[in-house]
């Protein structure tokens, strides 16, 4: 059984969204709040507060990234990956520098706007404390509006003429395309913003292409019923996982840390490392042994400090 924990104005859950409708998945949607705290995700996730986490049984994976590949593994897709480095580096590039552009946009006083009159003071407030938090320590590089919009134009004004096939890399969607479309997503999300991509005929029958793979088969479920899978369910170490970092050895308890923002470390037992993929073994009375995943690019792995 998958649960996906998730916010509906979340793009990198939407990212995983229309990844489980083009696996054509069942799955069931545990709605989180969009700011912390998130009792029922924490057993689950070690603490870990970026969203979304996916759940298959007793394994949980954090961040997009090790969600998408888990997905393929899982269904034993071959295509998301098969362009190979071209379309892994283009999908990287829009989770990091393109998510910067869009948020940059998105959270642009005149964007806030609308989205903000909608919500009364003291959810404001909380909001903003909690994206505060997030942000606290982060080494990602931030943008100014007017910056983000000239970076925006020189990708739209690249892309637009280079869509002379359905997906990017083909006839097929690869992880390249669920990476760049889910960043639009946003855009196209925000009254301000949308109208941006409104002239890009090529950029929106793109995005109207990937959009039509829908969310798969939905069922809602809550945070309970996911800890309580999670307890009936023994984790599966994935085969490969023997590429370790120096000093480090299976079976040393480690912190694993997002080295861009949300640095809060999660901690537990190394059972698997690779080039692509961090495994930790974690218990806690509510889910039992569990596995967390996480990706290897863009988090720290380090010896656990007590």
């Amino acid at each position: 059984m998958i649960y996906l924990h998730h916010y509906p104005a979340s793009l990198f859950s939407e990212k995983i969204r229309l990844m489980l409708g083009y696996l054509d998945l069942s799955w069931c949607s545990v709605v989180i709040s969009n700011i912390m705290p998130r009792p029922l995700l924490m057993p689950l996730s070690g603490g870990y507060r970026k969203t979304p986490c996916l759940q298959i049984g007793a394994n949980v994976y954090c961040d997009s990234g090790v969600i998408a590949r888990g997905l393929a593994r899982h269904t034993g897709n071959v295509n998301l990956y098969a362009p190979g480095f071209a379309a892994h580096r283009l999908a990287e590039w829009a989770d990091t520098q393109l998510f910067r552009v869009t948020v940059a946009l998105n959270f642009s006083p005149e964007a806030m706007g609308a989205m903000m009159s909608q919500l009364s003071s003291s959810d404001v407030e909380a909001f903003m404390k909690d994206r505060a938090e997030l942000s606290k320590g982060a080494v990602m590089q931030r943008s100014s509006v007017t910056a983000a919009r000239a970076y925006l134009d020189a990708y739209l004004n690249e892309l637009e003429p280079s869509l002379d096939a359905p997906f990017l890399f083909g006839d097929t969607p690869s992880i390249a395309d669920f990476s760049l479309y889910h960043c639009l997503w946003f855009l196209d999300q925000n009254a301000t913003n949308a109208p941006l991509l409104k002239p890009l005929a090529n950029v929106k029958g793109w995005m109207s292409r990937m959009a039509a793979f829908g969310h798969g088969k939905r069922e809602e479920a809550t945070g309970e019923e996911a800890l309580g899978h999670a307890l009936e369910c023994e984790p599966v170490l994935p085969d490969g996982l023997n590429a370790l970092p120096a000093g480090i050895h299976l079976g040393d308890r480690v912190d694993v840390t997002p080295a861009d923002y949300g640095r809060v470390p999660v901690g537990g037992v190394l059972r698997g490392c690779s080039a692509q993929e961090i495994v930790l073994e974690r218990n806690a009375p509510e889910v039992g042994r569990v596995m967390t995943h996480f990706p290897a690019a863009g988090f720290e792995i380090a010896l656990a400090s007590a």
